[in-house]
């Protein structure tokens, strides 16, 4: 069987190595450079906290496969058990019941996760400045890892299980007859296929829409704001845990690698709409910066002495409900899609990947749930729950 994969990020690369391991002949085409689109922005926070048990049970499968890949491949990640604390306050009430909830469903599918009070969140993040009434979520095992360290990972995994990577190739349509999907064609040609995987992230909908299918994908601008870690001597430089913060809106980790610390936005009310991904605005406006140093220190008053670093944007795709769609395209047979992961795709790419080629393949689909992510839902349908950044 030949598969064709559209896009070298983390989904299609994780997807390549799928199908290349059951034995497919695998071509991926990618435009410019591998994570050269949202994966390489990613920040790459591997959390577990959903309040979908769909989702929460990928991100529990795929942050087993980040935490052992190394050991057994080889292959860096740049993988950091940090942990993950999310915040929930009495400045945000709903927050609190949500992350109850949240955790008691989280543990009844064998995720390790803790609520935790005030006093030891405070342990756990010395210096951290929560209300006495604010409650945490406590994930010892998640933290984050390397995007471009953990995309070329896997590409060259999906190499040596006999995938073609061909970086430079652009694919222009998929070629479709009578009602399937046959092939691509790019700038050196048609390629014939049995199966198209579309995972081209803010491309995606070029090539729908020249299909005709519709779908609610929406490309945005988020931005993203760094400050050098903390002072030397500081037992939390290295890397101080995730935090994930429902009360105030933000979510920051470390990133040890780029001796710098990311802060960014968890809803995405405040990005700017991009009409065409080739040509978005890169800079970062100072009323962000000046917000997101202004929750950072709220939280970690220790980050007063960092300097700011150069700010970046990003570039997310969004659906309605801030979940991807996922599986078979049912205008299409033999079209697959992964795409719209609103900001929080990067820790699903190993479940997403391994369901993908599981769809490819006409498998029982174990990985993901298609009914749960099948774009039916945006027009009568039953599927995902409406939750910002999926929570």
């Amino acid at each position: 069987m030949r598969v064709a994969i559209v896009g070298g990020g983390v989904m299609g690369v994780r997807a390549a190595w799928a199908c290349a391991r059951r034995g497919a002949e695998v071509v991926l085409h990618e435009r410019r450079d591998l994570a050269a689109g949202s994966s390489g922005r990613s920040g790459a926070v591997l959390r577990q906290h959903y309040s979908s048990p769909v989702v929460a049970a990928m991100a529990r499968d795929s942050l087993v496969e980040y935490g052992t890949l190394e050991q057994g491949t080889g292959k860096a990640v740049g993988f950091e058990a940090c942990g993950v604390l999310t915040i929930a306050g009495p400045g945000a009430p709903g927050t609190l019941e949500l992350l109850r909830s949240n955790v008691a469903m989280q543990r009844s599918i064998g995720i390790d996760t803790h609520l935790v009070d005030a006093r030891r969140m405070r342990e756990l993040v010395p210096g951290l400045v929560v209300a006495e009434a604010a409650l945490g979520a406590w994930e010892p095992g998640a933290g984050f890892c390397d995007p471009v360290l953990a995309v070329r990972a896997f590409a060259a995994l999906a190499q040596e299980a006999g995938a073609q990577l061909r970086i430079g190739s652009e694919v222009h349509r998929v070629v479709v007859e009578a009602g399937r999907a046959v092939g691509v064609e790019t700038q050196a040609g048609r390629e014939p296929a049995d199966v198209v995987v579309l995972a081209a992230g803010p491309w995606t909908r070029r090539l729908t829409d020249s299909l005709g299918i519709a779908l609610p994908l929406e490309v945005v601008r988020p931005e993203q704001h760094f400050v050098s870690p903390l002072p030397e001597g500081d037992p939390r430089r290295s890397a101080h845990p995730v935090l994930l913060d429902l009360e105030l809106g933000y979510y920051t980790r470390c990133e040890p690698s780029k001796d710098r610390t990311r802060i960014g936005a968890l809803e995405h009310t405040r990005d700017a709409r991009v009409p065409d991904p080739d040509s978005f605005d890169e800079r970062v406006d100072p009323a962000f910066t000046a917000w997101a140093r202004a929750k950072l220190l709220a939280r970690i008053p220790a980050y007063r002495a960092s300097r700011d670093r150069v700010p970046e944007a990003a570039l997310y795709t969004l659906t309605p409900d801030s979940q991807p769609i996922l599986g078979p395209v049912r205008e299409f047979r033999g079209l697959v899609i992964a795409a719209g992961f609103s900001g929080h795709g990067f820790k699903l790419a190993p479940s997403v990947g391994e369901g993908l080629a599981e769809c490819a393949f006409g498998e029982p689909v174990r990985s993901f749930d298609p009914a749960f992510f099948d774009a039916a839902r945006f027009h009568g349908g039953q599927g995902a729950d409406p939750r910002a950044f999926g929570l």
